[in-house]
C-alpha cells in the first residue's frame, strides 16, 4: 500500500498525518479518519492503521491526521477544546478535498470516541455551507461516541476523575498530558447533539456493551431532532470503547468499509 505524508497548515501549525493512496489513477472517495481525545491517527493498537488498509483495498483512499497537541502534530495539548478541533478539521478538510487524488464531493468521515462528536460537528459545519463549493460529506460513521465529555465536565470530572487540579495546578493530569482549562470552559457551552443535527446524510454508530461510555449517549444521535432515521445504532456485545479484542474488532472494521462503500460515489473520471 502507498502511504504518503500529509500536512495541512492551520492557525500556522503543522498538522500531520498519512495519505492512503488508491493504486488507480484518478479522484477517489476518501475517507479521513479522526481519532480520540489525547490519541493518535493510528488510534488502538493501530486499528486505524488496519481500516485504512481493508477501504483501500476497496478502491477508497483514507487520510488520517493528527489534531492539534496530538501524535505528530505542532500545538500544544494543554489548548484542546472541542470547538477548536471542530474549526481545524473544517480548515483541514478544506486542504483534503484540494488533493489531486481526492473526490472533492465524495468525502466521508469515521471518528473514534471524542473524534467521533468533532466528525458530526464537522459534518454539520459542512452542510450549512453547501453550495458554496466546499467539501461533499457523504457519510459519517461514528466509534464509541464520546459525547458523555460534556456531561462529566459540567459534573466537575473526566473518567470519573475529579477536574479540581485545573484550579489548583493549572492543568489535568489525562493519560500523562497536561489538559489546560479551555476543554473544560468549551464543554460548558458545547452541545454535542444541536451541533451535528444540519447533517443531513447517512450516519452509523458502532457502540460497544463494554464501553465505559453508556450507549446511550450514542442512541441521542437517533432522535428526530438530530439524525433521526437517516442514522443507524449497532450495539455489539461485549466491544470496550477501544474495540481492543476479537470477534468485536473485526466487526466493527467490517461494518464500516461496508457503509463507506456503499455510500461512495463512483471514481470521478
Amino acid at each position: 500500500m502507498n502511504i504518503r505524508p500529509f500536512e495541512a497548515r492551520v492557525r500556522g501549525l503543522a498538522l500531520r498525518g498519512s495519505h492512503h493512496l488508491v493504486d488507480q489513477p484518478g479522484q477517489h472517495p476518501t475517507a479521513v479518519l479522526m481519532h480520540g481525545f489525547g490519541g493518535s491517527r493510528v488510534e488502538t493498537t493501530g486499528v486505524f492503521v488496519e481500516l485504512a488498509r481493508r477501504l483501500v483495498r476497496s478502491g477508497i483512499g483514507v487520510v488520517a491526521f493528527d489534531r492539534a497537541g496530538h501524535g505528530e502534530s505542532d500545538g500544544d495539548f494543554f489548548d484542546t477544546s472541542a470547538s477548536g478541533d471542530v474549526a481545524d478539521t473544517l480548515a483541514v478538510l478544506e486542504q483534503i478535498a484540494a488533493l489531486p487524488e481526492v473526490d472533492a464531493q465524495n468525502l466521508h468521515l469515521v471518528g473514534m470516541s471524542l473524534g467521533s462528536v468533532i466528525s458530526a460537528t464537522a459534518a454539520a459545519r459542512v452542510a450549512e455551507q453547501e453550495g458554496g463549493g466546499g467539501p461533499g460529506i457523504r457519510s459519517l460513521t461514528m466509534w464509541s461516541t464520546a459525547a458523555v465529555f460534556v456531561d462529566d465536565i459540567r459534573g466537575g470530572s473526566i473518567q470519573g476523575r475529579p477536574l479540581d487540579s485545573l484550579d489548583t495546578l493549572g492543568y489535568f493530569d489525562f493519560a500523562g498530558m497536561r489538559m489546560g482549562p479551555a476543554m473544560r470552559d468549551d464543554a460548558l457551552g458545547f452541545d454535542p447533539y444541536a451541533s451535528a443535527a444540519a447533517y443531513r446524510g447517512p450516519a452509523l454508530l458502532l457502540h460497544g456493551t463494554a464501553d465505559f461510555v453508556p450507549v446511550s449517549y450514542a442512541e441521542a444521535y437517533l432522535a428526530p431532532d438530530v439524525f433521526a432515521d437517516r442514522a443507524e445504532l449497532v450495539v455489539v456485545e461485549g466491544a470496550d470503547h477501544g474495540w481492543a479484542q476479537l470477534p468485536q474488532r473485526d466487526e466493527v472494521l467490517d461494518r464500516t468499509v461496508a457503509f463507506v462503500r456503499a455510500h461512495a460515489a463512483p471514481v470521478a473520471s
